[in-house]
């Protein structure tokens, strides 16, 4: 890591990225943000499309020479957090916060963008290159709004790249899964409804917060009891929502959560064994128990022959020892919605400083990045998106 030369211009994108955390935007809500990459893009003197999907931006940077649509994706929208990292550059908006680093995605795909002008790409390259700059990654399925536009119908995108932090891995290296990448995901939203009443006075009514709280030790038996432990799948209840006061015994209780499975078949006997542990929840307590679901994010699997061209291009830029295979991740990626419709692949960029054994992960409220990852982000992208045009074609 030590030898890996950094950007020329790595102080411009130290401050973009640190402006993009001090002011982190929700899914959708990200105005402020798009219109900060629509100024740089503007200064670069590349074409854009804004508002696509509300929020996202689409710049198209374009060769002279013919040759293959190439893309990247950066995500745009930060998470419902307060940020506890006392850093000058800490969130200014009180409870949201970029702890997922999506400030660095957008920062390094503008830094792609304006390294590849500088040396002269649209002179000496082929082609075009598209940088999707998505919103709502966070639960709001921002890909698939912005592929519902219509906005790239008309492109014959041979890859998209798209990369996310992970710091799991030192500053340097790389990591990618193989075949599947990240699980698909179900939102689960359960209502129980009893009898409120007095808390002096349980036997007078039908108690929903006990319900609730057998059916989540329940539900953890149908990973532990139901599905093979050579399958991956979690079933987590996030949120609990009863009562008013301490001695009310309340009607309903809401109960939301969110599934996550790597293969269709996995899905489908998680479903269908936690309407069965429902019924009997009803029969045990006397409640009544509402299930809703909905599909949130797809399988994201990346294209085999991307993987491969990944892999050996990669350690031409960070070197043998510092690209990994990985197993897939029950985190879910709406980039998924991107590989639906193109080849393509997400790589997961290291960025925990190298001397430090852990760090915060993602979604924490501490969490942060060692810079160096913004440099080698843009030489990895650039070189991607840049490499012989016989890597793109139709064995695709």
């Amino acid at each position: 890591m030590a030898d890996f030369p950094a950007i020329p211009f790595h102080d411009w994108l130290v401050q973009l990225r640190r402006h993009f955390h001090q002011f982190p935007e929700l899914a959708y809500r990200e105005e402020k943000t798009a219109a900060k990459i629509v100024e740089v893009v503007q200064e670069l003197g590349v074409p854009f499309r804004d508002k696509v999907g509300k929020t996202g931006v689409i710049a198209v940077l374009m060769a002279q020479k013919p040759g293959p649509t190439l893309a990247v994706r950066a995500d745009m929208d930060a998470l419902p957090l307060e940020e506890r990292n006392d850093v000058p550059y800490r969130s200014k908006h009180p409870g949201v916060m970029h702890a997922c680093g999506h400030d660095a995605h957008v920062a390094i795909m503008l830094g792609v963008m304006r390294l590849l002008l500088e040396n002269d790409w649209p002179m000496k390259g082929a082609g075009k290159v598209l940088f999707v700059f998505q919103p709502a990654e966070e639960g709001g399925a921002g890909a698939r709004a912005m592929l519902e536009t219509g906005a790239l119908d008309s492109e014959q995108i041979e890859a998209i790249f798209a990369g996310h932090m992970h710091p799991e891995l030192a500053v340097g290296h790389v990591g990618f899964a193989p075949d599947v990448s990240n699980a698909a995901s179900d939102n689960i939203n359960i209502r129980l409804t009893g009898r409120g009443g007095h808390g002096a006075h349980p036997q007078l009514c039908v108690d929903p917060i006990v319900a609730g709280a057998y059916l989540i030790t329940q539900l953890q038996s149908i990973i532990s009891r139901s599905i093979s432990p050579i399958d991956s799948a979690v079933l987590t209840i996030g949120s609990l929502h009863a009562g008013t006061a301490r001695n009310i015994i309340p009607q309903e209780a809401i109960l939301e959560g969110t599934l996550r499975t790597l293969n269709p078949e996995v899905r489908e006997r998680v479903l269908s064994r936690l309407k069965e542990i429902l019924k009997g929840v009803e029969v045990a307590h006397q409640i009544t128990a509402e299930l809703q679901t909905s599909v949130g994010y797809p399988l994201l699997v990346n294209h085999p022959n991307l993987v491969e061209f990944f892999e050996a291009e990669a350690q031409q830029v960070l070197g043998d020892n510092c690209i990994h295979r990985g197993a897939p991740r029950m985190g879910s990626e709406d980039f998924a919605f991107f590989l639906q419709r193109f080849p393509g692949i997400l790589l997961r960029l290291g960025c925990r400083n190298p001397e430090n054994q852990l760090a915060p992960g993602l979604h924490s409220p501490y969490f942060d990045l060692d810079e160096r990852v913004l440099d080698i982000g843009v030489r990895l992208f650039a070189h991607l998106l840049t490499t012989s045009r016989e890597a793109y074609g139709q064995e695709l």
